[in-house]
């Protein structure tokens, strides 16, 4: 080859050298706009709980050791009750009909019920991340055990809220954990996602739930729908056999024809009410 067309090549190779590299660039000072981008770039405003057919709920704002303030939605629980805290997904809020429908039907057994909007999120101050988020689960734990005393306390956690459900329960005591079309972690999911891209190098917000759950001892379960184009029903079944073998309390259910976060409305609600009540009941054993 001669020492022009060598030059045109080397030429080439460096302009896509380059492009990858400005895509790289791109997608890393841009990442927190795909990851969460109800706390970025299309942030819904909280409105009050009454809009939402939520009258009975308390709108309450928390405020984090590092100085942001949350808003979040708060229904104590019953006598003989215990607790559950609602941690949603990168879209959208609390407010949202099916989310709040499942409030109110947590409330309507009895339970507490406190939904959070995360950093960036509703109308709550400051910017989403990993450790900031998990930062704020902590928040609504404690306030829920300062507010019900005593009340055994579960965690919801739909999509992205499962992964910081996982996550709090590394660090707090929760009675069980109920999770709504959860993945292995957000790492595989860029992969999946951008397989051209050097998407481990690239994320900050890993959200390594197939690691944490591992260590978990508490009941888990996972559900799942077979249509979820969201997360891939392999991912959700990757963290399900992540969960300890030797745990007798978690259970995967898998729901067909229905796709990501619809687990309560094909089936789910009964079992999810029974089990977190189970759970939290002060007097019982978990499941």
């Amino acid at each position: 080859m001669k020492g022009g067309m060598w030059g045109a090549l080397f030429g080439v190779l460096g302009l896509m050298a380059g492009g990858y590299g400005a895509i790289c660039g791109y997608m890393y000072g841009h990442q927190d706009s795909l990851i969460y981008p109800a706390g970025t770039v299309a942030v819904k405003p909280l409105p009050a709980p009454g809009a939402a057919g939520l009258a009975d709920f308390r709108d309450v704002t928390l405020d984090t050791p590092d100085g942001q303030h949350l808003k979040a939605w708060w229904h104590p629980p019953q006598p003989g009750h215990g607790a559950v805290l609602y941690l949603h997904g990168n879209a959208g809020n609390i407010a949202d009909p099916w989310r709040a429908e499942r409030l109110r039907d947590l409330d309507e057994a009895g339970l507490g019920v406190l939904g959070l909007e995360y950093r960036g999120f509703g109308g709550s101050t400051g910017h989403p991340s990993e450790p900031g988020m998990i930062t704020d689960a902590e928040t609504a734990y404690d306030f829920i055990a300062k507010e019900a005393p005593g009340a055994k306390i579960a965690v919801f956690g739909d999509s992205l809220g499962t992964a910081v459900s996982i996550a709090l329960a590394t660090r707090r005591p929760v009675a069980g954990l109920m999770l709504d079309s959860p993945f292995a972690s957000m790492v595989r999911m860029g992969q999946i996602n951008y397989p051209w891209l050097p998407v481990a190098q690239l994320v900050r917000s890993k959200w390594e739930s197939e690691k944490r759950v591992a260590k978990l001892e508490v009941p888990v379960v996972v559900a799942l729908c077979q249509e979820d184009r969201v997360v891939p029903l392999a991912e959700g079944k990757r963290l399900f056999e992540a969960i300890p073998a030797d745990n007798q309390n978690r259970l995967l259910i898998t729901f067909p024809g229905c796709g990501h976060v619809q687990t309560w409305s094909q089936g789910a609600k009964g079992l999810f009410l029974n089990d977190l009540a189970l759970w939290t009941t002060p007097t019982a054993d978990t499941h």
